[in-house]
């Protein structure tokens, strides 16, 4: 198994995803709030680039059925149900729910790679899921972080390096580390013993402290707290 963890949030060119499977990881917050709504029973989440987007689509479904979620400068974004915090995504709310979904970085991301061969949602929440999905399908992997608006993220990949650790110790197979990928797993084990400690020293994660979003970091730090591995397919996303 080749794995491959690409650092910078540009599109890859398709014919380099195309026979892989892809990852795509936003720890602060968007892959998170996708692992965390989809374990607490939301039918499927619908990620969309922009707010006029998100308003238009809703418009075709029930609203009874149908929430909007998401940010736009790490705040809720006035007319919609929800924000971007995990937190905010419980059970009694999500239940057989669609999610229509917007964020600065994350929603983005899942267009970005749209022509993976298959495209999982990856975060600490449900990380052992996704490595013994990876392990299983046996292909070559490509890990996308979604970054800080363009920028390099600490949290993602320290995140990736974890996926790429708990890959690799289930053995039994060969792997292939691209340099990206060995700088991600040594930037892993550098925070393995305190993820949350990458949350306070990034830049995204000191903004949302500033933002009054502290309590989303410890809770986006957990780790396995489901083995739901949501896909990407079609605009959709819903657990396959």
């Amino acid at each position: 198994m080749h794995i491959h963890i690409q650092l910078l949030p540009f599109p890859p060119a398709p014919n380099l995803i195309s026979d892989r499977v892809v990852v795509v990881i936003d720890i602060l917050r968007a892959t998170s709030v996708m692992v965390q709504a989809m374990s607490q029973g939301a039918r499927e989440i619908i990620p969309v680039k922009s707010v006029e987007e998100a308003f238009q689509m809703a418009k075709a479904f029930s609203p009874n059925d149908t929430l909007l979620g998401g940010e736009r400068e790490s705040r809720r974004i006035e007319g919609f149900d929800l924000g971007n915090s995990p937190r905010e995504y419980q059970a009694e709310k999500m239940r057989g729910k669609r999610l229509i979904l917007t964020t600065t970085n994350g929603t983005k991301a899942f267009h970005a790679v749209s022509t993976g061969k298959k495209v999982l949602v990856g975060s600490f929440l449900n990380i052992n899921g996704v490595a013994r999905r990876c392990f299983e399908l046996n292909q070559d992997l490509f890990i996308y972080l979604s970054g800080d608006e363009g920028n390099f993220s600490l949290e993602d990949a320290v995140c990736g390096g974890m996926l790429i650790d708990r890959i690799i110790k289930k053995g039994e197979k060969s792997f292939t580390l691209t340099d990206a990928s060995r700088s991600a797993h040594i930037l892993f084990q550098k925070f393995e013993a305190n993820i949350v400690e990458s949350f306070y020293l990034s830049e995204h994660g000191r903004d949302l402290v500033d933002r009054g979003f502290e309590e989303d970091l410890p809770y986006c730090a957990k780790v396995d707290r489901t083995d739901v591995v949501p896909v990407f397919k079609e605009g959709v996303i819903r657990i396959s």
